[in-house]
C-alpha cells in the first residue's frame, strides 16, 4: 500500500481507486469495499466498510520474493494462512510448497490472504477466519 505516494492500493488483489483528502487521509474503493486510510506520524490506521460488515485492519507489508524467501524460515504461518494455502492448492492442483503468500490482512472480520500461484498472471485471494475456516478462495484475474 502506497496511498501516501498516490497509490497503488489493492483490495482483494485488484487495484482500487484512490482519493486523497489531505496529506494524512486517503480513501480507496474497489471490489465493494471502502478503505479509510490515515497516516499520522508514519503509523497507518485502516478501517474498512462493505455490505458484509466493517472493522479495522493492520496493513500488511509485501516483500520482494527473495526477501520473502529469506524470511520464510522465521515466519510462522497462521491457521488462516495454512487453510488458505490448502484451499488454493486444492483449486489449482498446485502443491502447497510451490505457492507463495504475498500478503496477509488481519481484521476483526477475518483474515485475507493473497497467494501467488506459479504461472498465473494474477494472484489468488482467500478469506478465512482466524481458526482456519475458509470462507472462499478465488482467482483475481480474468
Amino acid at each position: 500500500m502506497h496511498s501516501d505516494e498516490g497509490g497503488p492500493v489493492y483490495i482483494n488483489g485488484k487495484e482500487a481507486k484512490l482519493k486523497k483528502y489531505s496529506e494524512e487521509f486517503y480513501e480507496a474503493k474497489g471490489a465493494g469495499v471502502t478503505l479509510s486510510i490515515s497516516n499520522t506520524g508514519g503509523q497507518y490506521d485502516v478501517s474498512y466498510t462493505s455490505k458484509k460488515g466493517s472493522g479495522t485492519c493492520q496493513p500488511g507489508s509485501s516483500a520482494a520474493p527473495a526477501a520473502a524467501t529469506a524470511s520464510a524460515t522465521t515466519h510462522k504461518a497462521s491457521l488462516a494462512e495454512k487453510a488458505c494455502l490448502k484451499a488454493v492448492s486444492d483449486k489449482t492442483d498446485v502443491a502447497q510448497q510451490q505457492l507463495q503468500v504475498i500478503d496477509v490482512m488481519d481484521s476483526e472480520a477475518g483474515v485475507g490472504v493473497t497467494i501467488k500461484v506459479p504461472g498465473a498472471e494474477a494472484p489468488w485471494s482467500c478469506l478465512s477466519d482466524k481458526k482456519g475456516h475458509v470462507q472462499g478462495a478465488a482467482y483475481t484475474g480474468n
